[in-house]
């Protein structure tokens, strides 16, 4: 490893030590850890909802005037730039990279929530629960938290960074997204390195986080269709498989590995999507009710839009919509490098249809047989996921409702099997990203040494094990959930000042420094 490409440790070693600190944290006193970063949670709702609010809105319509203006037309590494992978490829990886395991398991869990209000989601909207307004809400607030507005996070930042760093030659640092506004300032060493620093530490927790989910959905899956007691060695052995899976995806860069996990994964998606389509009931109704419910979703978006929870209430805006915002938040800076690598010769344009449009429009359909499916079973009584969830938790809803399925002796060993392709190639794409941004004179696209990359996959997988197993809460993952969106919130702050960079570079920029 020689200087240029040498250690940053002023990025590397704190986060890396305040990863490994949680997990001290956690295991010693659980309670502190979920108290402390509640706080910080309860406090940026209370305070900071309307402007959590108003950032998703901001970049919902920074995206829709890229992709509809002429700046859409500027091509990422400039005139001459030739893409380097096909459009399926690069669309695989970009979903299959930022969204992980967990919409395999919301896909049910979360429509189903909403349908019968299981925490009070409907109190606030005086909806009845199980009416055909519930049905309609259920989906069309799914569609909200799951596409368009979640995912221009992905769109702008993936825009931003591969504008900066390919088309005006800017060091792979976060911070090379702020120098529309601030110039080399914002490159300098310390800034570079705290914003960096911060950056690693909130993706770190992310995957942390998100391998907690995929932990608890293999547990759940062994103890409720194979009767196995899951303790802490089977907890244990699944972190261990996992981060094996996706650390030997990660060494293998992302022209092999990740590529060839997105692919196999997407496959696996579309498989599913057939099989609850033609085996889970009544097709047509799913597809009426998923295309009411998306004119629903559009008759009330100027009030989701901007609703701080005056309208919907604690329990959905608070535990939902805030929560999930943060969460983006926290995913989004980072991963906004994995998206901008792959954007190499394509126009802006293209790469929010890909990076936006395409997985928006993909979460339409998985929510719309998913969770039509769900709704319609649990209308029609054929399996009660509502009673599971408050009886078993969320983790369990996936579970029963495959259970039902044709086939499913078959069906659930692949359901698992793809959720822990969908989180391996999510985590490995994330740990390509903190370990080349902990290194010094990298370029985009460049990888980090193995050594860098195994020291963080260990310590992401021991972390979500000792969580899960010894500190996990009533929510099953409940320390390190609201570690992210505590640090999303603070990240609020990153997202506005690349929201304002965005507008400078593209719409507002000097005289010398116009795009093209």
């Amino acid at each position: 490893m020689n200087s240029k490409t040498s250690l940053r440790k002023g990025v590397f070693l704190p986060a890396f030590l305040l990863v490994l600190g949680t997990g001290v944290a956690g295991l010693v006193n659980n309670k502190f850890l979920i108290d402390r970063f509640q706080a910080v949670f309860n406090w940026s709702y209370v305070n900071l909802s309307w402007m959590y609010q108003l950032i998703m809105v901001a970049l919902f319509l920074l995206c829709c005037l890229l992709l509809f203006s002429r700046k859409g037309d500027i091509r990422i590494g400039g005139k001459d730039a030739k893409p380097k992978y096909g459009f399926w490829t690069w669309f695989a990886m970009s979903l299959t990279g930022g969204i992980g395991a967990s919409i395999v398991s919301s896909g049910v869990s979360q429509p189903i929530t909403f349908l019968e209000s299981v925490w009070g989601e409907l109190e606030g909207y005086g909806i009845e629960p199980g009416s055909s307004d519930a049905v309609l809400f259920a989906l069309g607030r799914s569609f909200h938290e799951w596409a368009f507005f979640p995912y221009a996070f992905y769109g702008l930042c993936g825009v931003l960074i591969a504008y900066v760093c390919y088309n005006k030659n800017k060091p792979l640092t976060i911070s090379s997204t702020l120098t529309p506004l601030f110039g080399d300032k914002a490159n300098r060493p310390v800034v570079s390195a705290v914003v960096d620093m911060a950056a690693v530490l909130a993706l770190a927790l992310a995957i942390v986080g998100t391998l907690g989910t995929f932990i608890g959905l293999a547990s759940s899956c062994l103890s409720q269709i194979y009767g196995v007691s899951v303790g802490v060695p089977v907890m244990f052995a699944i972190m261990a498989v996992t981060t094996v899976v996706y650390l030997l995806s990660s060494l293998s860069g992302v022209d092999r590995g990740i590529k060839f996990f997105a692919r196999l994964n997407f496959r696996f998606y579309m498989i599913l999507l057939a099989v609850v389509a033609l085996l889970g009931g009544s097709l047509a109704w799913i597809l009426n009710t998923g295309t009411s419910s998306l004119g629903y979703w559009l008759q009330n978006l100027p009030l989701w839009a901007f609703d701080t929870g005056t309208a919907g209430g604690e329990n959905l805006i608070k535990w939902w919509t805030i929560y999930n915002w943060t969460f983006w938040m926290a995913f989004a800076p980072v991963t906004g490098v994995f998206l901008a690598q792959l954007s190499y010769g394509h126009t802006i344009r293209e790469v929010l249809v890909v990076n936006w449009i395409m997985p928006s429009v993909f979460a339409v359909i998985w929510f719309s047989i998913f969770g039509g499916c769900a709704i319609d079973w649990q209308l029609s009584g054929v399996v009660d996921l509502a009673a599971v969830m408050r009886e078993n938790g969320t983790y369990a809803a996936i579970w029963s409702f495959i259970r039902q399925l044709p086939l499913s002796a078959v069906l659930v060993p692949v359901t698992l099997f793809v959720m822990l392709i969908s989180f391996s190639t999510s985590a490995d794409n994330s740990v390509t990203v903190i370990s080349a941004l902990c290194m010094r004179g990298r370029k985009i696209g460049d990888e980090a040494p193995a050594p860098v990359k195994i020291a963080w996959g260990v310590a992401i997988g021991l972390l979500s094990f000792l969580l899960m197993a010894y500190a996990s809460g009533g929510k099953g993952n409940d320390g390190v959930r609201y570690m992210v969106v505590s640090i999303g919130s603070v990240f609020s702050l990153l997202i506005i000042l690349q929201i304002a960079a965005a507008v400078r570079a593209f719409f507002f920029p000097p005289r010398d420094d116009t795009p093209q």
